[in-house]
């Protein structure tokens, strides 16, 4: 029997007994013993229910516990992987450099460093830039400056940075 059936057959068992007004004979202790049987039923799929979900949370801990422990070895590799990229970046002094089974190439990128925040934003404002400031709180939209200075526009607090971003292959 499922749980919703026997929680049914126990509120009928309960009306019947309702019906006979307390008076005791044959058929109030027939369903008597039904009801009995009927708890204990309900409490055999009630424990059921228990041990299925204490096996799902001790699965959950256990998959977790697994997820923490790869994350540990994937943060390691990945430490790894810079170290030795760093050493080939080292090696290589910025020359492609065909390795047999990859190969280590460059490619220039350039990031905005606003070195006084304060400097740039009250400069923005005062020649009508306001669209190179990010609202509410007052912050240099870096793509947008990075156009000005890029079209010979001297922006104060800002300067471009050229960076050689090492990739293998």
């Amino acid at each position: 029997m499922k749980l919703y059936e026997v929680n049914a057959a126990i509120m009928n068992a309960i009306d019947i007994l309702d019906e006979a007004d307390g008076e005791v004979n044959e058929t109030t202790e027939k369903v008597m013993e039904e009801l009995d049987a009927l708890e204990m039923e309900r409490d055999r799929i009630l424990e059921y229910l228990a041990k299925v979900v204490l096996n799902i949370r001790s699965e959950a801990a256990a998959i977790k516990a697994e997820e923490e422990r790869l994350k540990k070895r994937r943060q390691v590799l990945e430490h790894k992987e810079e170290r030795l990229i760093s050493i080939l970046d080292r090696e290589c002094a910025g020359e492609k450099k065909d390795l047999g089974v990859a190969t280590l190439s460059y490619r220039k990128s350039e990031s905005l460093e606003v070195m006084d925040p304060l400097v740039t934003i009250a400069w923005l404002k005062e020649n009508d830039h306001a669209d190179c400031i990010k609202i509410p709180a007052p912050e240099v939209m870096k793509d947008a400056v990075k156009k000005l200075v890029k079209n010979d526009t001297e922006v104060p607090g800002v300067r471009l940075v050229t960076k050689n971003n090492c990739s293998l292959k």
